[in-house]
């Protein structure tokens, strides 16, 4: 099974909408690897997004908003999480995606992500067919069970002002945009 919990409206629609705004309007750059900038062209076969550069008010007002969720994820997933990683917040257009990946907890892996426990998605618009100038198509988070299980994918669904939170081994993807721009905002809590 998928280990993953949904929490809806941490945010309202006019917060959302203002972060869209603002990430829109922000100067940025390719997003990187394990949150690494010194990547050349930030390997575009495997991730196209940008990551954009908002104001310390916003990116405090987010921290804030992810240490209260801390509680109710720590009870979800029987796990004593530590800090926060400062949160990224991302633009994909269309076609940008990010390949099946882990965010870290791999025992392969001795970088910094050896220490992330939880990773967290905040959506900031919605993903409909619907072509209406606030959402998008495609750009679907997929979450992908354990490969030595069932061939199992389960599709999150993207509600503005909602979080989804899973382990961080667990493989994920962001499918291609279609459709318009996305606009997510990413983090993770470390192991306390």
């Amino acid at each position: 099974m998928i280990d993953y919990i949904e929490i809806a409206d941490i945010l309202d629609g006019a917060r959302c909408r203002a972060l869209c705004a603002e990430i829109r309007a922000s100067g940025g750059r390719a997003a990187g690897l394990m949150g690494r900038a010194d990547q050349k062209a930030a390997w575009p076969e495997v991730r196209r997004t940008r990551r954009a550069e908002v104001s310390q008010a916003t990116k405090d007002l987010i921290s804030a908003l992810l240490a209260e969720q801390k509680a109710a994820l720590q009870r979800h997933f029987a796990l004593a999480l530590g800090i926060c990683e400062e949160p990224q917040f991302l633009h994909y257009r269309k076609g940008d995606f990010f390949v099946p990946h882990q965010d870290g907890n791999t025992p392969l892996i001795h970088d910094e992500s050896r220490f992330r426990k939880i990773s967290a998605v905040i959506f900031l618009n919605r993903q409909s067919d619907d072509p209406s100038p606030e959402g998008y198509s495609g750009g679907s988070l997929t979450l992908h069970g354990p490969y030595s299980g069932p061939n199992l994918r389960v599709t999150m669904p993207a509600l503005p002002g909602s979080l989804v939170a899973f382990r961080s081994e667990t493989t994920h993807e962001v499918t291609p945009v279609t459709r318009n721009e996305r606009f997510t905002i990413v983090s993770w809590y470390r192991g306390a």
